[in-house]
């Protein structure tokens, strides 16, 4: 029997309700609660911008002040939101071992967005730069983690960047409500952070983590993972220095030296929104005598990659991981870094993670989590949906071939530098 359009938009009203009665417990009180269920129905909705007084219409309330009292004055905490979602995002995505990664690993990811912003006034604001802006802006710029498996991907953690002119200023600080005892922290330290907390609820050994530049780049961030001993695949730059030889240090330079044209293999990184994700790779491992070798040992590799139609045009990644990892595997790991920025789209454009007034510190962590766990909720719905789908209409993984299927070694590909 076919279920109709309203059958499906009552399930989904059902299900919302369902959830905002269990995060009903992160809000002591009866009215912070009512507050919060209302603000989370008004990201869902189809409103032109989702700020305080498109949210207190939605409502139906005659002012903001409900709204602004839940981010600004009410008494609850936004971390406690932050793992909430966090726990509901991981059960909710949960493919039963067949993510994106090798093994079938869920992809752990690191990025960062900005969030266009005047003035002096709001916490964290100032020029610099934003890669989803474009360029060097007034702007605030949150750090952003997002969880990856084959059934989706959606923000499980956030962090405000505060640059050097906001936390040199005590007084600046103090009247946007920044805590005292916040101080600097670059980027990657912020993302050590979140990973630390993250991956405790995460599945244990079906874990890699992927970055970009920002963070790949900074070699007290790769050296973090490697004593968690968590596999990355993380963006670098082109000068980056991997071998002591004498003028094959840096990785553009080496890959110039060493890559034939016959090494580069096609292979796809994924899917996008207008199709698969299709370049040139070239994957060599990186010797490092003071890694264990034998079995069960990890190793580094190096991947470069270009479009076929722009062959000088390359980007590079370092990776680390266990031995027997395929190209293949890499790839897709590589691949999945594009997952934070769905979920960023998903979470601005459906659930108005952008479109805050509020200025204060907490006040951002605040509507920032409240957007998370309703772009969670569209996430967790998605991958629900493709479940019910899927049993209706195909076999059960088993007989069409699981993650085992991927799990094959381009020849050569893995050949040591």
């Amino acid at each position: 029997m076919q279920v109709t359009d309203e059958e499906r938009a009552a399930e989904f009203a059902d299900r919302l309700e369902e959830l905002l009665l269990e995060v009903g417990s992160v809000f002591p009180r009866v009215e912070l609660r009512h507050r919060a269920a209302a603000c989370i129905r008004g990201l869902l909705a189809p409103l032109s911008r989702k700020n305080g007084w498109q949210l207190a219409e939605y409502a139906g309330d005659r002012d903001p002040d409900g709204q602004q009292h839940l981010l600004a004055r009410g008494r609850w905490d936004a971390d406690e939101l932050r793992d909430f979602t966090r726990r509901y995002v991981i059960a909710g995505l949960d493919d039963g071992g067949a993510g994106p990664g090798p093994d079938g690993a869920g992809v752990l990811v690191i990025d960062e967005t900005g969030f266009a912003k005047k003035g002096r006034a709001s916490a964290g604001v100032a020029r610099q730069y934003s890669g989803a802006l474009g360029g060097v802006f007034p702007c605030q710029v949150g750090v952003m983690a997002a969880w990856a498996t084959t059934a989706g991907q959606a923000l499980i953690d956030r962090e405000l960047y505060l640059p050097k002119e906001w936390t040199g200023d005590r007084a600046r600080c103090r009247a946007a409500h920044v805590p005292d005892g916040v101080g600097f922290q670059v980027k990657p330290r912020q993302a050590e952070a979140m990973i630390e907390r993250i991956v405790p609820d995460l599945p244990q050994g079906r874990v890699w983590v992927a970055a970009d530049e920002v963070y790949g780049r900074d070699g007290a961030f790769r050296s973090f993972l490697e004593q968690h001993h968590l596999p990355y695949v993380v963006a670098v730059q082109a000068n980056q220095t991997v071998l002591p030889r004498p003028g094959w240090r840096h990785l553009a330079r080496l890959v110039e030296r060493c890559a034939q044209e016959e090494d580069w293999i096609k292979l796809p990184a994924g899917p996008s929104q207008l199709d698969t994700r299709v370049f040139q790779w070239w994957v060599r491992r990186i010797p490092d005598p003071e890694l264990e070798t034998g079995e069960g040992a990890w190793t580094r590799w190096l991947i470069a990659r270009r479009r076929p139609e722009t062959p000088a045009e390359r980007d590079f990644h370092l990776a680390w991981g266990p031995e027997g990892t395929s190209v293949e595997e890499l790839i897709a790991v590589t691949g999945a870094r594009w997952a934070v920025e769905v979920a960023i789209k998903l979470a601005k454009q459906a659930a108005g993670m952008a479109d805050y007034e509020v200025r204060s510190f907490h006040g951002w962590y605040r509507h920032v989590s409240l957007a998370q766990l309703a772009a969670a909720f569209l996430a967790v719905q998605a991958a629900e949906a493709a479940r019910e789908q899927d049993d209706n209409n195909n076999p059960p993984p088993a007989e069409r071939g699981g993650p085992a299927s991927r799990h094959h070694t381009h020849p050569g590909g893995l050949q040591p530098l």
